[in-house]
């Protein structure tokens, strides 16, 4: 509820002016509607009216209308930061499902070019489009663009400002975008921001937990450094892209067996939930196994279990709890063929099973098309453009597995 009472002659009629293009001159001026209205209403009408007056989802009209489109759009966005200024937001550390923090969606991958922004972008304004509040986090430190595939062409505030400890939360870099979703954008203009130090990392992971949302989408780099592995290990859901090039799917192995050797190795740090059960000659034996000549080849899982198993029978348990906790799941992008990805999926799986001794998930796969190409171009998310196209049939089959 907005406390009206408490507000000076100018606030309430700066909030009325707002109500006004984001809800109707006639609500605006009803003080019962002012004192009810709540953050979620606001969004929704926010997403609405963006969508309703946004040009990119007008191309073919006249240009004179849509520069009364731009306008329109320009006074929308002030007016929902100014209400965000009034309306009580929801309680931070809580998703508003009431679950105990928001669920967290990783869409990873070791290969550059397989649609990992474009594909995160959409995730979000689909889940937002179903009143969840979504907050998309662009954690491709080395190359920050997800901003560009919500339709924003620059951002006042990014990752790097929390980092500097020029902002004291990421509440305040969080900005509305026009397409549903919440953004927290990355940069990489600052030197070094691919490379961040552990600590600095630590604190952003902390920070991104807090995060008050329903759904968090964490969109990582295309490699498999330290940062982005940790980042990927974070999230309750891992998403692995691949496409049905032989480099791309080798790639998405190296990047599964890599982040599973990296929850083995910080099994008891800072970050893990197992740190309170820390043992020096566990965490020894594991160091030495993953990172010697032999271990690294054939069953190296096997091979560990083994090992713990004859020099601290104690311990099995809870490796195999942590190990078993490990599932990737492999999202097929731009397939040319479905018995292509299939022997695709099926490899990574077999080798995954074999080698790393984990089962690998299949959520489904996303044909090409060259209109998701042509979206990306234009900066409008595809869902948003055919809301029934074959893209968005499959990612909401997608997202209905989780």
């Amino acid at each position: 509820m907005i406390p009206i009472e408490t507000l000076t002659d100018s606030e309430l009629q700066r909030l009325r002016i707002a109500c006004a293009y984001l809800f109707s001159p006639d609500l605006a001026g009803d003080d019962g509607f002012l004192r009810q209205l709540n953050s979620a209403a606001v969004e929704k009408a926010f997403r609405e009216k963006t969508q309703r007056y946004d040009p990119a989802l007008h191309a073919g009209e006249p240009p004179h209308m849509l520069k009364r489109r731009r306008e329109r759009l320009v006074k929308i966005r002030e007016s929902y930061q100014a209400l965000k200024l009034h309306v009580p937001s929801e309680p931070k550390g809580v998703g508003r499902s009431g679950s105990a923090r928001a669920r967290i969606i990783a869409v990873g991958g070791a290969k550059g070019g397989t649609g990992k922004s474009i594909l995160a972008a959409n995730l979000g304004v689909l889940l937002s489009s179903r009143g969840r509040r979504t907050v998309l986090v662009d954690l491709d430190l080395g190359g920050a663009n997800l901003h560009l595939y919500l339709g924003e062409n620059s951002l006042l505030y990014n990752t790097n400002d929390f980092l500097n400890k020029k902002v004291a939360t990421l509440d305040e870099i969080t900005i509305s975008t026009r397409h549903g979703p919440h953004l927290i954008g990355g940069s990489s203009s600052e030197l070094g921001a691919a490379n961040i130090y552990f600590a600095r990392k630590l604190k952003l992971l902390r920070a991104v937990k807090k995060i008050a949302a329903d759904d968090i989408i964490l969109d990582l780099g295309g490699d498999t450094s330290y940062n982005v592995i940790d980042f990927f290990l974070a999230a309750d859901h891992g998403l692995v892209l691949t496409t049905s090039d032989p480099a791309s799917y080798l790639d998405a192995y190296s990047f599964i067996k890599v982040a599973l050797f990296r929850k083995l190795d910080r099994m008891f740090g800072p970050e893990s939930e197992f740190r309170a059960a820390k043992d020096p000659d566990l965490k020894h034996l594991i160091n030495v196994t993953l990172s010697s000549t032999n271990g690294v080849k054939g069953k190296v899982i096997e091979k560990l279990m083994q090992k713990i198993k004859d020099e601290l029978p104690g311990h099995p348990p809870l490796m195999q709890q942590l190990v078993d906790s490990f599932y990737p799941q492999v999202v097929g992008n731009k397939v040319n063929g479905q018995s292509a990805i299939a022997d695709v999926v099926k490899r990574i799986q077999d080798v995954s099973r074999k080698m790393l001794s984990i089962q690998v998930g299949f959520l489904g796969n996303i044909p090409y098309q060259a209109e998701i190409e042509q979206s990306a171009h234009d900066l409008v998310p595809a869902v948003v453009r055919q809301p029934q196209g074959t893209f968005s049939n499959c990612l909401t089959k997608i997202v209905n597995q989780f």
